[in-house]
């Protein structure tokens, strides 16, 4: 039996990296401006990769590491550019992290 990953050539899927982050829904943006669910994602030609279903945080670093789309792939945030209304996937990621994904546990 051989084993084959559909995903292989997917420049979007990177789940096993993000296992063990929580949903941004247990936790507020310091700037709740920058919540970005919701927001379509392109590639820099205009591709449409889908929209983003969840913020997903690092609890012990408390920020955002990544993104997940609603057909559940999942993007490192140093992956994406955010513009007014949408998010621009890059190959490559940048030189510094987005001052956005800063959060706190929210209050129960």
């Amino acid at each position: 039996m051989t084993h084959h990953d559909h995903h292989t050539n997917d420049p979007l899927h990177d789940s096993d990296r993000f296992g063990k982050l929580e949903s941004l829904s247990d936790w507020q943006l310091v700037n709740e401006e920058q919540d970005i669910r919701g927001y379509p994602v392109r590639s820099a030609s205009g591709e449409d990769y889908g929209k983003i279903d969840d913020m997903l945080v690092d609890k012990e670093g408390e920020h955002v590491l990544a993104v997940r789309l609603t057909d559940g792939r999942m993007v490192a945030v140093e992956n994406i550019d955010i513009a007014a209304d949408h998010v621009v996937y890059r190959d490559t990621a940048g030189a510094s992290p987005a001052s956005y994904t800063k959060v706190h546990r929210r209050r129960t």
